[in-house]
């Protein structure tokens, strides 16, 4: 009887052991100050409802909170990946909100998620498409700013600089943030999480400050690129098409890179923290390590370019450690081929 309570009661420290290490958890915001969260229905040049969500420093998380932070607070706004919604990185926009931005969120405009890569033809007309797309969001994003500055919620009115705005873009929405700074000159900082050049950004630099996160896919192998599965071979060859364009924007002051190696494409959004069978075994401290990396970019990115203070963002640049590499306009991570063109 006695090895028997002794193998329940090792039994359950190990489970308990395992919720502790590998279940994962959502982290709370690092910043200073609270975080308030409201549902708005902003209106377009048309007239048409066009639904956010805000998040902003509140001076408590409770139900229509006050704005807590110096006014203008500064604005980021945010755009999800295709197809995708606008509580698709809520885990990092409330961190952002947590210190002193004001984060505005919309859906992608498209309902159409197929991507195929089935063949040559079809990856062309998916490209197409997306370009199509990204012109589109950038467009809704632009809509956004406009809407912001003539009806925004009673409890931001005036309170808001939109004269110097973030984008902050998960996969295509970072090249629709890119496509809409093109447009507007007071888009003046985007950080695109994992996100491809498709439309206008695949061939224009334009003038905004810019930060490219990537996950592992960024730099695709030589059998990926030479795999006899269409789909695999070219999604693999979108991301080598990419890698030069990227290190043509390196090449300009304020444009960042960087990579975490251990990440897929759906790590850079609120996914990091969905338990799944592919990741059976990633740990918390893996996902927090992950987080607190992309999470400390984000904040010293735009702190530097919407605020002036450039001391984090230097502090950072250049830093590789077990989580993080970054990446120059000349050299590639170590282990990575360099992709035919």
């Amino acid at each position: 009887m006695k090895l028997l309570q002794l193998l329940l009661i090792v039994g359950l420290g190990l489970a308990v052991a395992a919720w502790f290490v590998f279940v994962p958890r959502q982290p709370a915001p690092s910043g200073p100050r609270a975080v308030g969260q409201i549902e708005f229905t902003l209106k377009d040049s048309r007239g048409q409802s066009l639904p956010v969500t805000i998040w902003y420093p509140a001076a408590a998380s409770a139900p229509n909170a006050p704005l807590e932070a110096p006014t203008p607070a500064p604005v980021i706004l945010y755009s999800p990946g295709w197809a995708g919604t606008r509580t698709q990185s809520s885990i990092q926009v409330e961190n952002l909100a947590s210190h002193g931005f004001v984060v505005v969120a919309c859906d992608d405009l498209s309902t159409n998620t197929s991507f195929d890569l089935a063949s040559d033809a079809a990856m062309a007309a998916t490209i197409e498409r997306a370009g199509r797309d990204v012109v589109g969001q950038a467009g809704r994003l632009l809509e956004v700013l406009r809407a912001l500055a003539t009806g925004p919620p009673a409890l931001l009115d005036g309170r808001l600089d939109l004269t110097r705005v973030g984008v902050l873009g998960y996969s295509m929405g970072g090249a629709a943030g890119l496509a809409a700074a093109l447009q507007d000159p007071r888009i003046a900082a985007v950080m695109s999480l994992d996100g491809g050049l498709f439309g206008p950004p695949a061939t224009e630099i334009g003038s905004a400050a810019y930060f490219l996160l990537s996950s592992s896919e960024a730099f695709p192998t030589e059998a990926e690129l030479a795999s006899p599965v269409p789909f695999i071979r070219n999604y693999a060859l979108i991301s080598a098409i990419d890698i030069p364009r990227n290190k043509l924007r390196m090449e300009r002051p304020g444009n960042y890179w960087a990579q975490i190696p251990k990440a897929d494409h759906g790590d850079l959004s609120d996914a990091l923290f969905v338990f799944s069978r592919a990741k059976l075994f990633r740990t918390s401290f893996e996902r927090r390590a992950m987080n607190s990396a992309i999470e400390a970019y984000q904040v010293a990115f735009f702190r530097s370019v919407l605020l002036g203070d450039s001391a984090p963002l230097l502090a950072l640049v250049g830093r590789s450690d077990q989580t993080v590499r970054w990446i120059s306009s000349t050299s590639t991570p170590a282990g990575a081929t360099k992709a035919r063109q």
